[in-house]
């Protein structure tokens, strides 16, 4: 998608939605004079510190000091990055992104149109969820078995479970009636094609259904439990006791967890979440008052579900069966939430008993205390690693324990976590603290070793691949990715921007398929002398125009400074205004777009109270500008003089230089 296309792409979606609604779906929102304003969901906000902003269509909570537009506060809302947050209001205001798009443009109605698998699916789960309150003899069976399982109406209700007719078509004859072909009812998950013949055949029959949502809370995906009475009719042919949905373009078990659209809040209040294993245990979770519960679809938890959580919450816990299997399991995440820094506690049942066993068995008091009281993730590994040995006797065992254990260490960042658990194993294991530091030490050179490998042989071959593809015929593909590689770790040295340098730092993550999401950024705020610049800017968006062509973004100290002007200068090569809409439109950046915010409102606080014009004031800020750029490359000049490594005629001619600065400077300070 080119530039242009981003933007217009970005306007139709702000002018199509109020972020008043977008808010207000998931925050009570209260009048406050020409603001709306809601208690903020990231801290103990006990009255509303939270601004909305209708006319500008901007938020801002000045506790948390973050804000921005309708874009940042469904990225921060949901965890989420740009291309995902636009896709979202755009779906939400009816606007086809392809449209905008270089992807294949896709036909309402088609299997590949991702509005309408939303709209059937969602029609689908809808209907299982009304058939499960019929008065079909199936449907009371399917409600007295959730009753036996000690899940009430309101769980039922709040989780949307649902019931599928023992039937090979319900569903698909309901989306044909509702105009929704096989190959959508496929599509979308709760369809498979006939084994011989065309047509299709429904996917979950006689099941109890739980939609799958994803943060917005649409459905885009069921799951089925069997339901024994039921299961009986059919012996062996009735399936295992849970069928997940399959993968489709809506959903990827790697990239979801059910529930998490349900407990987000409660997550972001406690900090913690509890990640289970099933449906069932979810829900019996919540029915008991324990509301940070969620659970993997049928997979192991995978990186990709570690970024999701650690959006969320700083401490996970990982709720597990007592058997072989639960340990193991715990055995195979641990190396990834290591490595991601997260705090994680393995949380082990008694034997035979998973979540919701426990919760009704001993209640919810004794299961958030054996979740209080569960283990770190490394001491866990630490008592599987030694469980059965002799510690005084068997000095083998002993030692592969040892180095097992630091070799996970090694992947964990340095910090008062490892501190502790050296010192633990020294006293465990009578090593002394500074041997274990040491073998930690070439552990961790090693792991070094390993990555800087493995991403230079992958950004080579991705070098490569790139210039295979699109290089002229006549020009050789690259064969060191060493130079790109330093590039790109010198521009990060300077920020986390997109871009190799500050001038050319774009501040957007274009909607092209494939495109990295940019890294969160954590910005200094704009003070000073560029303050006052931006703010001019901003009431008088007239002078944004003669900004960019007399202000050298070199002149600009902090990053974010230099990120913001460039944006203005990206606004005017694409002929856009120069407004402050305009800058938020642009601007992708969280850090940035809060700070734009809160340049905002202090114009509008100041708004007619400032004794000088935005004219006389741009004039007086370039002036000082010109005088601080002269004033240091006098500084430079003097540093070089004094350094007397210049020959003698050199230093005559930058004396004289100097001088002749010094009376331009002068002349600037009578023309002002």
């Amino acid at each position: 998608m080119s530039p242009t296309q981003d933007f217009d792409l970005k306007e139709r979606v702000r002018s199509a939605v109020d972020i008043a609604d977008v808010i207000g779906a998931t925050l009570e929102l209260q009048p406050q004079g020409r603001n709306l304003v809601a208690r903020c969901p990231w801290h103990n906000d006990r009255r509303p510190s939270m601004t909305i902003n209708q006319e500008r269509q901007t938020w801002k909570c000045w506790p948390c000091d973050i804000g921005g537009d309708v874009f940042s506060f469904v990225m921060k809302r949901d965890g989420t990055d740009f291309p995902t947050a636009i896709r979202t209001l755009a779906e939400l205001a009816g606007i086809p992104v392809d449209e905008y798009t270089r992807g294949k443009k896709t036909q309402p109605g088609s299997p590949d149109d991702r509005a309408t698998l939303l709209a059937a699916i969602k029609l689908a789960s809808d209907s299982y969820f009304e058939y499960l309150q019929s008065n079909d003899l199936d449907a009371k069976i399917a409600r007295d078995y959730l009753a036996s399982r000690g899940i009430n109406d309101q769980s039922r209700q709040h989780f949307r479970i649902g019931f599928s007719p023992d039937s090979w078509s319900y569903a698909v004859d309901l989306l044909k009636q509702h105009q929704f072909s096989g190959e959508v009812a496929h599509a979308c998950g709760v369809a498979s094609p006939k084994r011989s013949g065309d047509g299709h055949v429904d996917m979950f029959r006689g099941r109890l259904m739980f939609p799958i949502q994803d943060l917005q809370g649409r459905p885009i995906a069921l799951g089925g439990r069997v339901i024994p009475a039921i299961a009986e009719r059919h012996g062996d042919r009735a399936g295992g006791k849970y069928i997940n949905g399959r993968e489709t373009m809506l959903f990827r078990k790697s990239q979801q967890l059910y529930g998490l659209d349900l407990a987000r809040d409660a997550i972001r209040t406690s900090g913690e979440v509890m990640v289970m294993e099933g449906y069932t245990d979810v829900v019996a979770s919540k029915q008991a008052g324990i509301e940070t519960a969620v659970a993997v679809l049928g997979t192991a938890l995978g990186e990709q579900h570690v970024k999701i959580l650690r959006r969320f919450a700083e401490r996970v816990v990982l709720v597990l069966d007592g058997d072989a299997a639960g340990q193991n399991r715990a055995d195979e995440v641990l190396e990834l939430f290591i490595s991601a820094d997260v705090d994680l506690r393995v949380m082990t049942l008694p034997d035979g008993s998973d979540p919701a066993d426990f919760v009704a068995a001993h209640g919810r008091e004794a299961f958030e205390k054996s979740a209080r009281e569960a283990p770190d993730a490394l001491d866990h590994k630490l008592g599987r690693l030694t469980h059965g040995i002799d510690i005084e006797r068997d000095t083998h065992a002993v030692a592969s324990a040892v180095d097992k254990m630091l070799k996970i260490a090694a992947k964990a960042p340095d910090g008062l976590r490892i501190d502790q658990l050296l010192n633990r194993m020294s006293k465990r294991f009578e090593f002394k603290v500074e041997r274990l530091e040491q073998r930690l030490g070439v552990l961790r050179k090693e792991a070094k070793r390993s990555t800087f490998r493995k991403s230079d042989r992958q950004a080579f071959q991705t070098q490569t691949r790139s210039a295979t593809l699109n290089a002229p015929s006549n020009v050789p593909a690259p064969t060191d990715p060493n130079a790109a590689l330093q590039e790109s770790a010198d521009a990060a040295s300077d920020g986390p921007i997109i871009g190799t340098n500050p001038t050319q730092a774009s501040t957007n993550t274009h909607l092209a398929a494939g495109q990295p999401a940019a890294a969160p950024v954590s910005l200094k705020p704009i003070r000073g002398l560029e303050r006052d610049l931006f703010e001019t800017l901003i009431e008088n968006p007239e002078l944004a125009n003669m900004a960019v062509e007399a202000i050298d973004v070199q002149w600009l100290e902090g990053m974010a400074a230099k990120m913001l002007l460039t944006a203005y200068q990206d606004l005017e090569l694409e002929g856009h205004c120069l407004d402050a809409d305009s800058i938020l439109l642009l601007v992708e950046n969280d850090a940035l777009k809060n700070q734009i915010v809160t340049l905002q409102e202090r114009v509008a606080e100041r708004s007619g109270k400032l004794p000088e014009s935005t004219e006389d004031r741009y004039t007086a800020i370039v002036t000082r500008f010109r005088e601080r750029e002269i004033a240091d490359e006098q500084d430079r000049q003097i540093k070089q003089l004094a350094s007397a490594s210049m020959p003698e005629d050199d230093e005559d001619a930058l004396l004289k230089a100097i001088v002749e600065k010094a009376r331009l400077q002068q002349r600037i300070r009578n023309d002002s």
